[in-house]
């Protein structure tokens, strides 16, 4: 995003205000580029400072800058600098605010309501001084109490008696809130007799600051406890850091049973009707769905696991019908390739997570309560206690070595038969950079290749995770991941490990286009215009790309074979999965200099292929030109290498007869008569394609 392009962004946005899904998408692409140009983030905050309240344009700023927060967090949690670099950008604008004058109470809550929804520690700058929000002289005690009370009934009544809505609503406050009156109004609330009340102290119970935990833990002390929030209590404790609110909490457990207790209200109990979860995906992040219905209620609970983050995020959702219930959960199957889970699996997976951070986000306590987890405790669990936990180990670790050896090699497969593993790259700054570094393509691929192995542990514990899931889930992977992550821990050679160079691939590619110039969009015909130019691409001159390959595996006619079978896949191949095995061919012989412009070329040969796929005339006087044999084993190469992208559903008998007609052709070249034969077919699968689009 260049000077003059906030702008632009914001004009798109603008245009998008009723186009949901454009807007996420103008949102994702802008808040990436913000990131790369962290100077734009000041100049974004300082024109929210100077846009009056009540402006459509502050709605499009403040979700601008909501998203780049979002952005920056996650950078952070991945190892990268620029999310710092960032957020630093922006405590220096509002500094900058802040001596201008022109960052006012209206600007100070709208600001920290972002940092606080982005989950990140909003700056000291933008809580307001307390004469900004007490009269003059200061009220009494019993006054604020008072208003306290009114506050409160009004949050209740907007959350419709929802908990965590309430305290949604006061998180986005807090940051502007001057530290002492916070912890008042935490220690006010938790105090009152109602049973919502006790809810939102023990999500407070679980705040990411101490003093939040603390004011929360002395509310308690003031309430009379019912079993159910004493039995509450007595887990939620294990939840949190060993600090002065926990110590607090179980002073007030240990008076509250040598007291006695009120008795709990009856609650009509929930049902779990179905789980599903996801693998992690490339940066440790799990999703887990869960349907649940209590007589004609219907609810969703979703929550986020992070690999050394523990639960990131949790949440219930009321549902309208069951049908709606159903529409959710298979969106998030279709989405992501969640699979159906018991609920044992959900009680072990979150007691891992718990055992890897804490405090958890609040939302856990709604969790665990509606699936009836009453007992969820941490559990500390390294890779080892993972798939020794496996009911499959045993057999495993009797396995001969060349039986482990084929489930290893399997992964070579989990790129087309699990979606998510093509997330699974390096990106933090640390193989950024490496990757940056001036050395020749073979140097730099070796360099990575001795930086992942520091990065061994953390791989390990990732498909660990993922054989956990997928044998509760009853997926015959299972024992592949099992396999594999034991050979990482073993210390098997990572080159002898596919998925690892699947790795190793897909951080060069991410590295490539790691650029807000390079921005990757899908094209009609699914390949990636790349406009890191705003020129047109050079056209390629004669023996261009020859010369591009010379002394590699690949030729151009390789390529052309091999980009048609992309082009006529029933099912779409994106370009971050074909593209990796040219580079992989390729790359022995390119420099730093030369690499974008054979990245333009292959994408010049992929649009020319979708045009000769739609011309059955005009492919047919192209193949007769060309060596017909590297033609037809690049061919032969992208079907096979994407044999799920031609689900049987949609591979009629004369594709598999055409098919068999090119495997021939890789060894003995095609007769004339079957040239026509294999253009015609070319443009019917295409046509069909599109059709069904």
């Amino acid at each position: 995003m260049a000077e003059g392009q906030l702008d632009r962004a914001l004009r798109e946005l603008a245009g998008s205000r009723d186009d949901f899904d454009a807007r996420r998408g103008i949102l994702e692409r802008e808040s990436h580029a913000l990131l790369h140009r962290p100077a734009l983030g000041g100049q974004l905050l300082a024109r929210i400072c100077a846009t009056a309240d009540g402006d459509p344009v502050l709605e499009d700023m403040d979700d601008l800058l909501g998203a780049a927060l979002e952005a920056a967090r996650m950078a952070r949690e991945n190892h990268k600098k620029r999310g710092d670099a960032f957020l630093a950008a922006l405590e220096e604008g509002l500094e900058l605010a802040t001596r201008g004058g022109t960052l006012g109470a209206t600007h100070r809550m709208l600001l920290a309501r972002l940092w606080a929804r982005s989950g990140l520690t909003a700056p000291a700058s933008l809580e307001l001084a307390a004469e900004d929000v007490a009269a003059k002289p200061p009220p009494e005690r019993a006054d604020v109490d008072a208003m306290l009370e009114t506050l409160f009934q009004d949050l209740v009544r907007q959350a419709e008696g929802d908990a965590l809505g309430v305290h949604t609503a006061l998180a986005e406050t807090f940051p502007a809130m001057p530290a002492q009156m916070r912890e008042h109004v935490v220690q006010f609330a938790v105090s009152r007799p109602d049973p919502i009340y006790a809810r939102l102290g023990c999500y407070w119970l679980l705040d990411p600051e101490p003093s939040i935990r603390r004011s929360a833990a002395d509310g308690f002390a003031e309430r009379d406890l019912t079993a159910e929030t004493t039995s509450t209590l007595t887990v939620l404790r294990s939840w949190m850091p060993e600090d002065a609110a926990r110590k607090r909490i179980d002073k007030v457990l240990r008076d509250a049973l040598r007291e006695g207790v009120s008795p709990a209200e009856g609650a009509e109990p929930w049902t779990v009707l179905s789980i599903m979860s996801t693998l992690p995906d490339g940066g440790g992040a799990q999703s887990i769905g869960i349907a649940l219905q209590s007589g004609k209620r219907r609810s969703a609970a979703m929550v986020l696991l992070k690999q050394g983050h523990g639960i990131k995020d949790a949440y219930v959702v009321p549902c309208r019908s069951a049908s709606d219930q159903k529409k959710l959960m298979k969106q998030l199957a279709d989405e992501t390739g969640a699979l159906p889970v018991p609920l044992a699996y959900l009680s072990d997976a979150l007691s891992v997570a718990l055992g890897e951070h804490s405090p958890p986000a609040p939302g856990l306590v709604d969790v665990a309560a509606l699936c009836g987890l009453t007992e969820l405790r941490p559990r500390q669990a390294d890779t080892k206690d993972l798939l020794e936990g496996l009911a499959s180990h045993p057999s495993i670790a009797a396995m001969s070595a060349q039986k482990r050896g084929r489930l290893i090699n399997a992964s070579e497969d989990w790129w087309d038969q699990h979606e998510i593993v093509r997330s699974w790259f390096e990106e933090s700054d640390s193989a950024q950079e490496l990757l940056n570094q001036p050395r020749r393509p073979r140097a730099l691929e070796s360099a990575l290749w001795k930086w992942l192995e520091t990065r061994r542990g953390w791989w390990a514990h990732l498909i660990a995770r993922g054989a956990a899931m997928l044998e509760a889930a009853g997926h015959p992977d299972a024992d592949s991941f099992a396999a594999t992550a034991a050979a990482l821990l073993e210390g098997r050679e990572l080159k002898k490990i596919p998925v690892m160079a699947d790795v190793h691939e897909q951080t060069i590619e991410a590295t490539m286009f790691d650029d807000p110039d390079m921005v990757p969009d899908p094209t009609e015909s699914g390949f990636v215009e790349l406009v890191s130019e705003p020129e047109p691409t050079r056209p390629e001159r004669t023996g261009e790309l020859a010369k591009l390959l010379k002394g590699t595996s690949l030729t151009p006619d390789w390529i052309d074979g091999y980009l048609m079978a992309i082009v006529i896949a029933p099912k779409m191949i994106t370009p971050n999965r074909w593209l990796p095995i040219l580079l992989e061919g390729a790359m022995g012989r390119l420099e730093p200099t030369n690499l974008q412009r054979f990245l333009d070329l292959v994408m010049m040969r992929a649009n020319d292929a979708t045009r000769l796929a739609e011309d059955s005339g005009a492919l047919e006087r192209r193949l007769g030109k060309i060596h017909a044999q590297e033609w037809a084993t690049g061919f032969t190469k992208g079907c096979a290498t994407f044999k799920s992208s031609w689900p049987a559903k949609s591979t009629r008998p004369d594709d598999k007869a055409m098919q068999k007609l090119v495997v021939t052709a890789a060894k003995s070249g095609f007769a004339g008569s079957e040239i026509r034969t294999l253009s015609q077919w070319i443009a019917a699968r295409h046509a069909a394609n599109r059709m069904h689009a």
